[in-house]
């Protein structure tokens, strides 16, 4: 009988669940939740940032979820490297939220931490694993 190799993953479930997820987040907030990008002196470049920052990260997570179902091999590298840049850009509206005075995002800066955090942390272990 032959050996059961150990890279073989049984089923795409786990690769699909977690990109799946971030692409709802994401995309609920950048595209359903109705984000103000003006005001009544018009266009507020925080808030049209940062809701492109969450289409964008929507939009990566997606691709990541259709490379998974293609049974691509880097799909879970490419969740890894999206999540990394959604963290980066939630890290940047927390910056840009906290030196715009005059505007404020929808998002707690806490809320915004965290989110930032636990895709950091999460994105770095999934590309850790799927580089070994």
């Amino acid at each position: 009988m032959g050996a059961s190799n150990p890279d073989h993953r049984t089923g795409r479930n786990a690769d699909i669940l977690a990109p799946l997820l971030s692409a709802l987040i994401f995309g609920y907030y950048g595209f359903l939740a109705g984000l103000q990008t003006s005001d009544a002196n018009g266009v507020v470049p925080l808030w049209l940032g940062s809701v492109w920052i969450l289409r964008i990260a929507a939009l990566l997570f997606a691709s990541c979820i259709a490379l998974a179902l293609l049974d691509n091999e880097w799909s879970e590298t490419a969740y890894g490297g999206a999540g990394l840049v959604a963290a980066a850009g939630l890290l940047a509206i927390l910056v840009w939220d906290q030196l715009d005075t005059a505007n404020a995002t929808a998002f707690h800066p806490l809320l915004l931490l965290v989110f930032a955090v636990w895709n950091g942390f999460a994105s770095v272990s999934t590309l850790r694993a799927a580089l070994r």
